[in-house]
């Protein structure tokens, strides 16, 4: 086993994937593990740095400059330069685990770069918006939003990976149409073999 003190996991995707389902049954499973969710990076919405969809006079959530970005790379840093307190005695050969959750999380190069093994959700368009439809977000969503914003965002970033040759042979694409628990079962498998 390396000397690393953490492992870290990247899990993204499409907007409504079931990221956060995985991340947390992951996070319950994985003792000495620990979240940070991109989610919470959001930007205030008064904030200047936004970009404004003026034919919806709506804000651009979908894309990596809604966040705050440098915040979010600077508190995995901090963490994982940590030394890790909890379950450190000599019997427990236990890695610490940081699950990563976001759906822009490998635009990050920083973050992207540090995960030990990173998993991409992928979603039908029709699928995507049957899911979407039944939340309610934080400016909530306005109508028009998911087709011409939240849906080529998507497609554009997931076509920004695919491009990538280096960066595809280090992620996992994952159905988001197979079930929740097969979707665990998949990554937990691969996690704890890595892991053994």
């Amino acid at each position: 086993m390396s000397s690393k003190k953490w492992f870290v996991l990247g899990i993204s995707g499409a907007t409504c994937s079931g990221k956060t389902s995985l991340t947390n049954r992951l996070h319950n499973e994985l003792k000495n593990s620990v979240v940070i969710y991109q989610d919470n990076y959001f930007l205030p919405k008064n904030d200047p740095r936004h970009v404004k969809i003026d034919e919806l006079n709506h804000l651009n959530w979908e894309v990596i400059t809604s966040m705050d970005m440098n915040k979010m790379r600077s508190d995995v840093l901090q963490l994982i330069k940590s030394s890790p307190t909890e379950n450190s005695s000599s019997e427990t050969v236990n890695k610490n685990i940081l699950i990563l959750d976001g759906f822009l999380l490998f635009k990050c190069k920083v973050i992207s770069d540090l995960c030990d093994r990173k998993y991409f959700i992928t979603l039908t368009k029709e699928e995507c918006w049957e899911r979407r439809k039944g939340r309610v977000y934080d400016p909530p969503d306005v109508p028009g939003y998911f087709e011409k914003v939240v849906w080529p965002e998507y497609l554009k970033h997931k076509d920004e990976l695919m491009k990538d040759n280096d960066f595809c042979k280090t992620i996992t694409f994952i159905d988001g149409l197979e079930s929740k628990e097969e979707i665990f079962q998949l990554v937990f498998a691969e996690i704890k073999k890595l892991l053994s």
